[in-house]
């Protein structure tokens, strides 16, 4: 299996050498809840979401994901209107190994539904 690290986390927002050096380009909101992960192989798994960003998140999952898999990913999220479950359309971009049946995976989001993307909005604005 490939598994390569997770990208530079983009903490400081100010311009300059270091903020070039970062490959994302929105802050992440930290952001803990359970995700249902449908892959295209049955059964599905659970995993606990890390953090979010209007273009991917990355959860914690007791089994790696390969790079690439392509999945849907189930959660409530906690908007201020009330809570919405949702139906995120993602793929993985890597699988980190970060200690004993725990795996952090990052994924992409995909060609989301109008109202996934209405809920992100109104969670990350």
């Amino acid at each position: 299996m490939k598994s390569s690290a997770p990208p530079q986390a983009s903490q400081d927002t100010a311009k300059g050498p270091q903020a070039a050096t970062s490959r994302r380009r929105h802050d992440r909101l930290s952001l803990r809840c359970p995700v249902l992960i449908q892959l295209a192989a049955p059964p599905e798994r659970e995993g606990t979401l890390q953090d979010m960003s209007p273009q991917g998140l990355s959860l914690f999952t007791a089994r790696p994901i390969e790079p690439g898999s392509r999945c849907t990913l189930r959660l409530v999220l906690p908007l201020p209107s009330g809570p919405r479950e949702v139906a995120l359309a993602a793929k993985a971009v890597y699988s980190s190994y970060t200690g004993p049946g725990v795996f952090r995976i990052g994924m992409l989001f995909m060609a989301l539904s109008p109202d996934a993307q209405a809920a992100l909005h109104e969670l990350l604005g």
